[in-house]
């Protein structure tokens, strides 16, 4: 049983990761009133849409080197802050509480932090139409 512990939570963590990612599309997309589901993700200067590089976690920001593929624009560090806190928390539950208690702390913490993430995000719109 221990020998697989490092890869459940490598595995937790990049669920943590993706779960970061789904926080960044939600808060840009929901105060918008636009929908989570179509289009797909894309940039929002181009229309580009977005590849599997371009999905993946921290790694496609730093393999971009911040930027779109296509038209270069500057995509901004709290994409992948947001996407690094979410995958750390859960690893920082896991190294605090052990596997299945760290597991389901971790992502009850996610869920917070993308409440957190989301709501600030609505605020920040209510402030630039005022």
């Amino acid at each position: 049983m221990s020998e697989v512990v490092p890869f459940v939570t490598a595995y937790c963590v990049l669920v943590g990761l993706v779960l970061g990612s789904f926080i960044n599309l939600a808060s840009d997309r929901l105060p918008r009133s636009e929908s989570l589901v179509r289009p797909r993700s894309h940039c929002r200067m181009c229309g580009r849409q977005l590849n599997v590089i371009d999905l993946l976690p921290v790694l496609g920001y730093a393999l971009r080197r911040g930027r779109c593929a296509t038209c270069r624009t500057e995509i901004g560090v709290a994409a992948p802050l947001v996407e690094a806190v979410s995958g750390g928390l859960v690893l920082a539950a896991i190294a605090w509480l052990g596997l299945w208690p760290g597991v389901l702390t971790g992502l009850v913490l996610v869920a917070f932090w993308g409440l957190a993430v989301i709501g600030f995000a609505f605020r920040m719109r209510e402030n630039a139409a005022a």
